[in-house]
């Protein structure tokens, strides 16, 4: 079955919102003046150090429509709650496929591609987790990445809604704070005011606003330091779950 290129897509569209003409003159220059750099470093390979290549891809034979930016992959991440970390946290199998994907990267572009990444939830880096979809890069000479290979069943559309109170520290915040005031709002007069005929609205529900949001801070700041959850903009390239 085909996996879902749901993060695929969604990287594509950031490529091109943040693509502009100017930055792709940019570019353009940049590679015109880095190939004439390449070509003299090839020509003295071939005449002095033939068997010793080159790790980073050249981005200039690569398909630009793979090739995508560290910020972009960044944002996804954080949007997702993904990891983009060394493959070598990878403790399954690679599928073969990518394995030979890689072998004619390497006969293409005459190097040994090495430091490839993973893109993809933290759960799929352990060895009981399930593979949904993942994405295996190879570094460019330009500091962008190029995507390999993708595998697993795809992502959940809503991985991003339910995920969103755990990008930043702001999002965080702000989600508790509607949470309690929702729990304010709607909890029974009864409930919070003993005497009976009390108005709806009144002083003490804004006093039992302050008393939810203590509590639910109080419980959030547990199960962050307990459980480990970090925020998404703190986490997305980190490993230290898997030392």
């Amino acid at each position: 079955m085909k996996p879902n290129a749901l993060i695929v897509n969604e990287l594509l569209k950031r490529k091109i919102k943040h693509a502009n003409h100017e930055d792709l003159i940019i570019n353009e220059v940049h590679k015109i003046l880095n190939n004439d750099l390449f070509h003299k470093k090839k020509v003295l390979s071939h005449l002095q150090l033939y068997n010793r290549s080159f790790e980073l891809m050249n981005e200039d034979d690569a398909d630009i429509l793979a090739i995508f930016s560290l910020s972009d992959i960044k944002e996804i991440c954080i949007a997702y709650r993904l990891r983009f970390i060394d493959s070598q946290n990878y403790k399954k199998e690679i599928p073969y496929e990518a394995i030979l994907k890689i072998k004619d990267l390497n006969t293409k572009h005459r190097k040994d591609l090495k430091g490839f990444k993973i893109l993809a939830p933290i759960e799929n880096f352990r060895t009981d987790g399930k593979d949904e979809e993942l994405l295996l890069f190879a570094q460019t000479d330009h500091g962008n990445y190029y995507l390999i290979h993708k595998w697993g069943s795809g992502l959940s559309k809503h991985r991003k809604f339910f995920n969103w109170p755990m990008r930043r520290f702001e999002t965080l915040v702000f989600t508790v704070v509607l949470v309690s005031a929702i729990l304010a709002v709607t909890l029974p007069t009864r409930l919070i005011w003993l005497p009976e005929g009390a108005d709806y609205w009144g002083m003490y529900r804004v006093g039992a606003f302050f008393h939810i949001l203590i509590f639910n801070m109080g419980i959030t700041t547990y199960l962050t330091f307990a459980f480990s959850n970090n925020l998404s903009v703190s986490s997305w390239n980190s490993s230290n779950d898997f030392r």
